[in-house]
């Protein structure tokens, strides 16, 4: 995918001016690429801005998830401003604060994944109103997302389509069994993007959960199924802490099992979809093919342990 380009210089600067009061300096964020997002600093302190990334989203749907989730007592960043759609830049802008420390991926402490484990059970019990990707479109609330039921959000991965030249007869046949399982609950909020780089912390203590920007509608082990997926090691503390906040049924290992390999056969019809023009030889779509292929053939864990 493209890097979006940088919003224009004048623009940006007369929006923080509006925000602070007074001339700050920024960066462009290395991370986003359909998201733009500028790290501010401001006396002190630092935070952060992120545009829209479509002209008809409005933010205001994000710093309202904001506040109710802090409501709640999870650790997120406060927002300071938010526009529903500014003139001179054309897009929704929200300005928040910085989550102290940074990503966990260097070293994750149970401790910090446990505790951060906690936070995604609280996040995980949040009633959406339809499944798929949220919808932005202000302050209404409860969140409402684009599908009427899990079906099509199921179908939404244009199902096997390329896969069928991937996977044999058979492996085909295992996963439709599980797409078309028992109906799913009804829809919760899911982070749709949890790994440990969304996880904070600052010497060894857990300070917040970052990137909300693929908040969907999803079944309940939606981010449990991702995150065993990248991390299988560290689910067992992710788990510890989620149980704390919100008890998981018998059987609940095969439940993410599932929800992995499904997770996987997404990622691959996106990696695939027609409109990017790669093939399963192109070397980073062909290593991340190959990758995730052998997790869903092989299963991301067995159905009696993490």
């Amino acid at each position: 995918m493209t890097r979006r380009p940088d919003v224009p210089q004048g623009a940006l600067e007369a929006l923080l001016r509006r925000v602070f009061g007074t001339a700050v300096t920024y960066e462009r964020t290395p991370e986003g690429v359909s998201t733009q997002v500028y790290r501010v600093f401001s006396a002190d302190e630092v935070f952060y801005l992120r545009i829209a990334e479509e002209p008809d989203e409005n933010l205001e749907t994000d710093a309202e998830l904001h506040r109710q989730l802090r409501l709640r007592g999870v650790k997120v960043a406060d927002v300071i401003h938010v526009s529903p759609f500014d003139e001179d830049i054309g897009r929704s802008a929200m300005v928040t604060t910085a989550v102290p420390g940074g990503a966990s991926t260097a070293v994750a402490s149970p401790a910090v994944v446990e505790a951060a484990g906690a936070d995604l059970a609280v996040i995980n019990q949040v009633p959406v109103h339809g499944w798929g990707f949220v919808r932005r479109l202000g302050r209404g609330w409860p969140l409402r997302a684009s599908y009427p039921d899990h079906a099509s959000f199921a179908a939404s991965s244009g199902w096997p389509g390329r896969l069928a030249s991937l996977f044999s007869a058979a492996e085909l046949a295992v996963v439709e069994d599980l797409l078309l399982a028992e109906p799913a609950p009804a829809p919760v909020l899911s982070h749709g993007d949890f790994d440990l780089t969304q996880i904070f912390q600052a010497a060894g203590r857990y300070t917040g959960l970052i990137d909300f920007g693929e908040i969907r509608g999803a079944e309940p082990f939606f981010d449990l199924g991702h995150f065993a997926l990248h991390h299988r090691a560290e689910l067992p503390a992710l788990l510890a802490g989620y149980q704390r906040v919100r008890p998981l049924p018998a059987g609940h290992l095969a439940s993410i099992r599932r929800s992995a390999i499904l997770l996987g056969v997404r990622q691959l019809s996106r990696w695939l979809a027609p409109p990017r023009n790669r093939s399963p030889d192109h070397p980073v779509v062909g290593y991340r093919t190959r990758q995730v292929k052998r997790q869903i053939a092989d299963g991301a864990m067995t159905a009696d342990r993490p």
